[in-house]
């Protein structure tokens, strides 16, 4: 019998929401989508440490197991 291989997901977290994913490289858009954040109008910020790397949206990053981003809006700011 053939063993199938499973698909491993690592968490990382984007804004303290908690989102698994596959290993492997994404751009800060895909991530923002993922996130249900819109990249037109949000920036995808690594935590590292206590240092922020602001990440382009056509740029890759490969996360790692308890990645930390966080989310810069962009857009004009909603008035209530």
């Amino acid at each position: 019998m053939a063993k199938t291989k499973t698909l491993k997901v690592i968490p990382i977290f984007i804004d303290k929401q908690k989102i698994e994913i596959e290993p492997g490289t994404y751009t800060a858009s895909e991530l923002l989508e993922m996130a249900g954040e819109n990249p037109t109008e949000t920036t995808l910020v690594l935590r590292v440490g206590n240092d922020l790397k602001q990440l382009a949206n056509d740029e890759t990053v490969e996360p790692k197991p308890g990645s930390q981003f966080v989310v810069f809006h962009t857009g004009p700011t909603p008035v209530s």
